[in-house]
């Protein structure tokens, strides 16, 4: 029998650094740091607490609304302000097409 793999297994492949803005920052900061790591979601973070997660989706959403361009658009009006969140040891659902968290752990 398999073992499930939990999200713990895939912090280690990908490492422990998280990028975060904040929701008052200028979407077009975001990218940039985006960008510059090359990863494709931040963690937003306010007074401490999660406030929500900015994925490239986010982004694209952003500049078809803004006819091309982010303007002055600031990350809390595009992100997810209710992200699902689960802990290290939540089991993944392989099964699924975007490999999405299991209901288990």
């Amino acid at each position: 029998e398999e073992t499930a793999m939990k999200v713990v297994d895939i912090l280690r492949v990908k490492g422990g650094t998280l990028f975060t803005v904040t929701p008052d920052e200028p979407l077009n900061l975001a990218v940039t740091v985006m960008a510059e790591h090359d990863i494709g979601s931040l963690v937003v973070m306010e007074h401490g607490e999660l406030a929500g997660m900015l994925t490239f989706r986010e982004v694209m959403q952003a500049v078809v609304k803004n006819g091309g361009s982010l303007g002055g658009t600031l990350v809390r009006s595009m992100m997810d302000d209710h992200p699902l969140t689960c802990t290290p040891e939540t089991e993944i659902d392989e099964r699924s097409e975007e490999g999405r968290v299991g209901k288990k752990g």
